[in-house]
């Protein structure tokens, strides 16, 4: 995303998601990111305290991957191009509500799968 993105009115008017880019897209190292995260601090840090929380939900609605759809390809793919986008928040609100419309068995299946997957101790 640019600066133009930030700072215009009207930017955001015809932009669709997939001209975003996520910072997964990048490759910075600790200190840029460190930089980066400390002058949006700083630039965070000009709105009045009241205003700081719709400022940063409204920068998550706008970089959040939004609702998984299937375009092309397998649904496995799909969903996994979307999980490398979405923010660990809609990981976990898309998979929790999915899980909890599982039947008995597909959790069962779930666990199963799961737990291959993962060291034992």
């Amino acid at each position: 995303m640019n600066d133009q993105t930030w700072n215009s009115p009207g930017a955001l008017a015809g932009a669709t998601e997939a001209g975003i880019q996520s910072s997964a897209d990048y490759n910075y190292s600790m200190p840029e990111l460190q930089a980066i995260a400390r002058r949006f601090s700083d630039a965070l840090a000009q709105f009045e305290p009241d205003d700081r929380l719709t400022v940063l939900e409204s920068a998550h609605e706008f970089l959040r991957a939004g609702m998984p759809i299937v375009l092309f390809g397998s649904l496995m793919e799909e969903a996994a191009f979307w999980a490398d986008r979405a923010s660990r928040a809609e990981r976990k609100a898309y998979g929790l509500a999915c899980f909890n419309r599982y039947t008995p068995q597909e959790k069962a299946a779930f666990f199963a799968y799961v737990q291959q997957g993962m060291p034992h101790e």
